[in-house]
């Protein structure tokens, strides 16, 4: 069992400390940074100094969830992590339909499928850092667009094509349980499914049903003032803990400059461990943080 980062394949248990779900580099489409210009993140010397600070209070490993449609920057993430010793795990896929570029139109699932493969087995563009992450996402609340259910299906056949894990996007946290039907039917096992953004949508019965078909849940919210409380989050924690749901992983999410304190936001990789972990006794934030992505993100690759 490996983990594939940045910087080659690692041991497992070589992860420590991590951060599930979280964004380095990120340059949405422009339509979008015309709407809301704090959406890009560009720089590697920022991005270096924000992984120090994380690995200062103890951070060993970062999911790096951004995709080709979002903006995902092979060259950075590599030169960011050659200057850090926290581990680096980047994405493909695709983050959601509203992102998608519009020669997905005409792409087939066969053709995506390739792509990401050749993302996770050769390198990003053919040539750059390996992927260690599969990322699928839906970008409505109500029911899932016809082109993401087109780009499941290659994320689907990427996984089984390459054992890597799968992780979400959950618009508003909703969704989740329909996503892991729609994988289940590709033939992905719900264990091998992180479903993220459940904190967003804290109801109770929702999102213990997704945990009880064996998916992993992503409370990866934290912190965020327009969003649910972080009580609520660790009371919706301890309680699924105490049923024994513990496929649960923490993170922040944060891809804006206004969330990162390189330049000039609040609280960082640094500040959502070391206030979430507060929050926790040490066993849970030892499962949380270091033994269920130690789990997750393994996985052995598939011979061609």
């Amino acid at each position: 069992m490996i983990v594939r980062t940045v910087r080659g394949d690692i041991a497992p248990s070589a992860l420590g400390v991590t951060l599930c779900h979280e964004h380095l580099f990120t340059r949405p489409p422009s339509w979008a940074v015309d709407l809301d210009d704090d959406m890009v993140l560009d720089d590697v010397d920022r991005a270096v100094t924000e992984l120090q600070h994380f690995a200062g209070v103890g951070g060993g490993a970062l999911i790096e969830m951004t995709t080709a449609d979002y903006g995902r920057d092979p060259v950075g993430l590599a030169a960011a992590a050659a200057r850090s010793t926290v581990h680096v795990v980047s994405a493909s896929g695709y983050q959601k339909g509203i992102y998608y570029p519009e020669s997905l139109q005409e792409e087939t699932v066969e053709s995506l499928t390739a792509r990401f493969v050749t993302d996770i087995t050769v390198g990003i563009d053919g040539s750059g850092p390996r992927c260690g992450v599969l990322k699928y996402g839906t970008c409505r609340t109500d029911f899932i667009r016809d082109d993401e259910q087109k780009v499941q299906r290659a994320t689907a056949a990427a996984h089984l094509a390459t054992g890597v894990p799968i992780s979400t996007h959950c618009q508003a946290g909703t969704l989740g349980d329909v996503q892991v039907a729609g994988f289940r039917s590709a033939g992905v096992e719900p264990g091998r499914l992180l479903i993220g953004h459940v904190d967003r949508n804290l109801d109770y019965d929702y999102i213990r049903g997704i945990a009880a078909t064996g998916a992993w849940l992503g409370f990866d919210h934290w912190t965020k003032p327009k969003y649910p409380s972080d009580d609520r989050r660790i009371e919706f924690v301890h309680r699924l803990f105490d049923e024994g749901f513990t496929r649960i992983m923490a993170s922040g999410d944060l891809g804006r400059p206004s969330y990162q304190p390189s330049w000039g936001g609040t609280p960082g990789f640094s500040g959502i461990l070391e206030q979430v972990r507060a929050r926790m006794d040490d066993a849970t934030a030892q499962r949380v943080f270091v033994d269920n992505p130690r789990e997750f993100f393994a996985f052995e690759p598939v011979a061609a």
